[in-house]
């Protein structure tokens, strides 16, 4: 039944079953995403050496964004 159901149907249903639960489910939901978040954000950092190997040798993060952000929204004086 389940698989049939849009996205939204889904989305739906997922929020009425939340309500439904006691606080002590919801919570150890809660902690189960919070571990997996932290889990990718460990991924993700140990990544970052490997992922820096394509980047330029002078390459400045902060250079980047501040040359996006006048690009998007150029100056505001």
């Amino acid at each position: 039944m389940i698989s049939g159901l849009s996205d939204d149907n889904i989305r739906f249903l997922i929020e009425i079953i939340q309500k439904l639960m006691p606080q002590e489910a919801q919570a150890a939901g809660k902690a189960m995403t919070t571990d997996a978040k932290m889990q990718a954000f460990m991924r993700l950092d140990a990544a970052r050496g490997e992922i820096s190997q394509y980047l330029p040798e002078d390459f400045d993060a902060e250079r980047e964004l501040e040359e996006a952000r006048f690009e998007q929204y150029g100056s505001i004086d």
